[in-house]
């Protein structure tokens, strides 16, 4: 299963094969936690959305469309899931800060920082994009740490494509103007 594309598990799915729905399940797991963490820090919260998310999906396999975007179509999916439980809520929630496991999409192992001078460049990196607006933060996550494109940003976010490119230019902007003199960059060999 590990080695089937997305599109062909997306595809399967729809057609009640539960390994494929769970190996969906488990691919994406982990990147739709690490989102929903840049909305709050509530773990629990983000995860009841997660699992909102697949007991939709599993429910109403029969009535969705087949995809080649399956990240895009799953982030987006995850992404009005979980703003719909904070309308439940009715709680005002904001983008937190992003933490340092947002750098990383690999194991728990991946995620530990081995080399200080990684660890002090990942922490200048992250005060620089802290300062940065909530919606400059998501739109930056979402097209460096999940690859989207504007477009497709645009349509997640309801806003238009030109709308994001200005978001990221804003963005570099600023970043550039807080970039230390002598910025951490050096890697140990």
């Amino acid at each position: 299963m590990k080695k089937i594309t997305d599109e062909i598990l997306w595809q399967r799915y729809r057609e009640a094969d539960q390994s494929a729905f769970t190996e969906l399940s488990r691919r994406y797991y982990r990147k739709l936690l690490h989102y929903g963490l840049k909305f709050t820090p509530n773990v629990q919260l983000v995860e009841d959305a997660i699992q909102e998310l697949y007991i939709h999906l599993w429910l109403y396999r029969s009535t969705i469309n087949q995809t080649e975007y399956v990240k895009y179509y799953l982030m987006k999916a995850f992404r009005h899931q979980l703003f719909k439980m904070f309308r439940k809520l009715k709680s005002t929630v904001e983008i937190s800060e992003i933490s340092e496991l947002a750098f990383f999409e690999g194991s728990t192992e991946d995620s530990f920082i081995e080399l200080e001078a990684d660890r002090l460049a990942n922490q200048q990196v992250q005060q620089l994009i802290s300062a940065l607006s909530p919606r400059q933060q998501e739109v930056i996550y979402l097209r460096f740490f999940h690859n989207l494109g504007v477009e497709e940003i645009a349509s997640q976010l309801c806003i238009n494509p030109q709308s994001v490119s200005n978001i990221i230019q804003r963005a570099f902007h600023k970043v550039r103007e807080m970039w230390p003199q002598n910025p951490v960059v050096t890697y140990a060999s």
